[in-house]
């Protein structure tokens, strides 16, 4: 009963503090729209540089009238989801065989972390020339940019776990795949979901300057590169908004929740207490 009620209180509280981000959120929005309307009252750049807000939200109205805007945020989480999953489904294998193999992890985890600082834009052109100006050449790139960071979160996450866990399992008559499914997964998920969510942000900023500069009739980087060719800076900025805005609902709503649910299962957030 006393557990229940325990439970009640931790979701109201937390039902509490959603609610003030929320405001904290909308109240950042209201001033940066208000400077922002300032800024443009006061005419420092001319309307066709710096449009009002007013003018981007109906911009945002025309994008979504004529379909370029749902057509291109439809292609561009298409082409996203296809290339994280590569990436994590390439990273988690390399990553274990990393774990299984101490030579090649030494050799391959050097190898990662220098390609890991390697600027993602870079790997456009190598694209460009290898693969062509298609999907394949930007799921290309959104893979070389996020599967190094899978592959070193997978490697690292095992190899720290504390070595007091796996001599536990052992003790209790765990071994082979009975410990890496019941000891070393469970431990090394949380530092795991750390890694895919910052595997995820490289993904997200490669795919966007992929598709600007590998040029397709689709995806919100085509939009984005289309109102710059035609000086259309409203629709410039409605893009942005709709790719900030994408990105924090996948940060906020999907990533931070399973964050936060591995965190509670593992009990860590007693360690915020």
């Amino acid at each position: 009963m006393l557990e229940k009620e325990t439970q009640s209180q931790e979701r109201r509280s937390k039902g509490r503090f959603d609610l003030a981000d929320v405001a904290n959120v909308a109240l950042f929005l209201a001033a940066f729209v208000g400077v922002w309307q300032l800024v443009f009252l006061l005419g420092i750049w001319p309307e066709s540089s710096l449009p009002s807000p007013a003018t981007v939200v109906e911009a945002i109205g025309n994008l979504i009238a004529n379909y370029s805007l749902p057509i291109g945020i439809g292609v561009t989480l298409l082409r996203l989801v296809a290339g994280f999953a590569i990436s994590i489904g390439i990273g988690v294998a390399v990553g274990l065989a990393m774990v299984k193999f101490r030579g090649f992890g030494k050799t391959m985890s050097s190898f990662a972390v220098g390609l890991l600082t390697f600027p993602s834009i870079a790997w456009v052109p190598f694209a460009i020339l290898l693969i062509g100006f298609n999907d394949l050449g930007i799921l290309f790139v959104v893979v070389m940019a996020s599967v190094f960071s899978v592959m070193i979160t997978t490697y690292s996450s095992i190899r720290n776990i504390p070595p007091i866990y796996l001599r536990a399992g052992r003790n209790m008559g765990a071994k082979g795949f009975t410990l890496f499914r019941h000891v070393m997964i469970p431990a090394a998920t949380p530092s795991l979901i750390l890694g895919i969510r910052q595997a995820w942000s490289f993904a997200w900023h490669a795919l966007i300057g992929a598709e600007i500069l590998i040029t397709t009739l689709y995806g919100l980087g085509h939009v984005l590169n289309v109102g710059r060719e035609f000086g259309f800076m409203e629709d410039v900025i409605a893009t942005m908004i709709t790719i900030f805005a994408i990105g924090i609902v996948f940060d906020r709503v999907l990533f931070a929740k399973v964050e936060e649910r591995v965190r509670t299962r593992w009990g860590l957030d007693q360690h915020a207490e």
